[in-house]
């Protein structure tokens, strides 16, 4: 009789290792690299090209909302009723911040700087960005055409979540959207001069990648068409 041994398939002891390996991936806790500073980087070039093309069709922005809070007095005191309607800035800094605060919220409970989550989250901001290009596609921007609203609210929402992650990723310089404070606070550092100086090069490479976000964006949009410069501005934040 011929001897039997127990004995396990190479692909049967690999699967259980391959798990584990995915799930200690995901569950990293990513700390403030350069990779991830990178990563805001790219999210900051994307939020340059939507704003460059959602003001130009809807005279509102989807992420710079100190904009949107200029734009909502101007409305509602009539100061520019030919090209400011009060619902396309209310959609804009709603969605934001429903999308900041939901997204926001739940970047606390399951972790910040997890990686799953931050995977999870830029996942889901960029697929309203590629809905919102289809639909810039499909719909038109007439003012009675109630549908044009949807662009408007997935971009805010998306643009809100962005910015409620980059906040809690202890990169405080660099917010991917609005640069306002990035401009005063890079101008105004003790250390504006020395050879090495993080915080300094964050903020200075951020305002650049908003700049030419913007730049791309609008030249897309003149160039190609509204629909492409959001779907450029969707494969950005997927790299």
């Amino acid at each position: 009789m011929c001897n039997q041994t127990n004995s396990v398939l190479p692909s049967q002891e690999s699967t259980p290792r391959t798990k584990s390996r995915i799930a200690t991936y995901l569950s990293a806790q990513l700390a403030p690299d350069a990779f991830l500073e990178v990563e805001l980087m790219l999210l900051a070039f994307a939020a340059g090209i939507n704003d460059a093309t959602t003001f130009p069709d809807y005279r509102v922005f989807a992420s710079n909302q100190t904009g949107n809070t200029a734009l909502l007095a101007v409305g509602a005191l009539g100061l520019a009723q030919e090209t400011v309607d009060l619902r396309d800035v209310g959609f804009s800094l709603g969605l934001f911040v429903v999308g900041g605060t939901l997204l926001g919220q739940l970047g606390h409970r399951r972790g910040r700087t997890k990686r799953s989550w931050l995977l999870c989250t830029n996942i889901v901001q960029t697929l309203f960005v590629f809905a919102a290009a289809a639909l810039r596609h499909w719909v038109s921007t007439d003012i009675d055409n109630s549908a044009r609203f949807a662009v408007i609210c997935l971009l805010a929402f998306a643009s809100g979540g962005q910015v409620a992650m980059a906040r809690t990723v202890d990169v405080p310089e660099v917010t991917t959207a609005m640069v306002t404070s990035a401009y005063i606070d890079l101008v105004t550092d003790r250390a504006l001069f020395a050879a090495r100086n993080r915080p300094r090069n964050r903020r200075g490479v951020f305002v650049l990648a908003l700049l030419l976000g913007s730049f791309i964006g609008a030249a897309a949009y003149r160039e190609v068409s509204p629909a492409f410069a959001l779907l450029l501005a969707g494969l950005v934040k997927l790299g």
